[in-house]
């Protein structure tokens, strides 16, 4: 075994969790980016105290685990461990040496919850019908979501604010050949393709003369475009305009200034909460059953974004509620679902890696 980097398979990483978790065409995106390692027998994998916060799995050989407090463990490739993260803390609590010739992967733990935040997010939706003027349009608002997440526009957007996103967003029809934005005019709108393509050219110095414009871009379903002037406050640099007939999803300015940045929610500390959970506050654990399996907050209840409105309207509406994940980016779109239904939450900041090594986890039987 060299150290030389190979690809991962599809079904490689569907073994793994919580990426099992994720959408068919998402593990796909992720298996593109992600290689497997080779190590060395005796090599050190990570140390304690690392600071960098990727999801490291075993695929082939054995790994002895080396706690800073706690007898080293030994985990094999093929078992349930396995299966697991090596370590989900950041800086490291503990080191891992390669105890034969191993293989693992590494994955961006930013990029893993990010996905999942919109896999689970969209799963619990379904064809919205919306009156626009005296049109009727018809959105599918789980595969648009799908679509999005591959913008990067949307990416980064805090979880909290997709879904009154989409709520705030205007559909409009158009006919191919017809112009979007138009470059040097003033900017109103934010744009999302829900159906149909569009071309983004740009004229040459300025040109009104459209001999000289040059393509710029072809823009597919879930691509979005025009928040250029609208965060500058400048003229559009380029003109769009509909190749096929299509339907448009469009924000105003100010909607688009607001919800583009971070929501208005209540975030607070290990110790903040913990004062609040001695006052009868609730943990709520956002992430999958099986990570909730793993290990949790002594006394909280499992609570997985996909069924946040569901389980919503079953919660003490008289109780406060403390949502955690592993980042904190679904925790803080399940707390502005739960809120929606009149409940009072907070979101735990920095997620479960913020907390100190003395917090024990919980573990489910069996």
């Amino acid at each position: 075994m060299n150290g030389s980097n190979t690809g991962v398979s599809i079904s490689a990483l569907a073994r793994l969790n919580p990426i099992n978790s994720l959408l068919v065409e998402q593990i796909s995106e992720l298996a593109a980016q992600t290689q497997e390692h080779a190590l060395l027998a005796g090599k050190t994998l990570f140390k304690e105290g690392d600071t960098d916060s990727d999801l490291i799995y075993l695929i082939e050989g054995e790994v002895e685990i080396r706690p800073a407090a706690a007898e080293p463990y030994l985990i094999k490739s093929g078992t349930p461990q396995s299966r697991e993260p090596l370590t989900q803390h950041s800086p490291r609590r503990s080191s891992a040496v390669a105890v034969t010739p191993i293989l693992y992967i590494r994955c961006d733990n930013d990029l893993v919850d990010t996905m999942l935040t919109w896999a689970e997010s969209a799963s619990s939706d379904t064809e919205e019908v919306i009156m626009s003027g005296d049109d009727i349009i018809n959105i599918d608002t789980s595969g648009l979501k799908n679509k999005m997440q591959h913008s990067p526009n949307f990416r980064k957007l805090p979880a909290a604010n997709i879904d009154l996103l989409l709520e705030k967003m205007e559909p409009i029809r158009m006919n191919a050949g017809e112009v979007v934005i138009r470059q040097g005019d003033e900017g109103d709108y934010f744009y999302v393709i829900e159906q149909g393509e569009a071309l983004v050219t740009r004229m040459v110095d300025d040109d009104e003369d459209t001999e000289d414009s040059v393509e710029m871009a072809h823009l597919g379903e879930g691509s979005s475009f025009g928040e250029a002037a609208l965060i500058s406050d400048s003229p559009r640099n380029a003109t769009v305009s509909m190749q096929t007939d299509g339907i448009l999803l469009r924000l105003n300015k100010e909607n688009f200034l607001k919800l583009m940045q971070d929501p208005v929610q209540h975030w607070i500390d290990y110790d903040q909460a913990m004062a609040q959970i001695e006052q009868g506050a609730v943990w709520v654990d956002v992430r999958s059953p099986a990570d909730f399996n793993q290990g949790h907050l002594q006394g909280a209840i499992n609570i997985p974004l996909n069924e946040a409105h569901r389980r919503a309207q079953s919660l003490d509406d008289n109780a406060r509620y403390i949502c955690y994940c592993q980042t904190g980016r679904r925790s803080s779109a399940a707390a502005f679902i739960l809120s929606q239904y009149g409940l009072e939450v907070s979101v735990l900041k920095g997620g479960l890696p913020s907390l100190d090594s003395a917090v024990e986890l919980t573990q489910e039987a069996g």
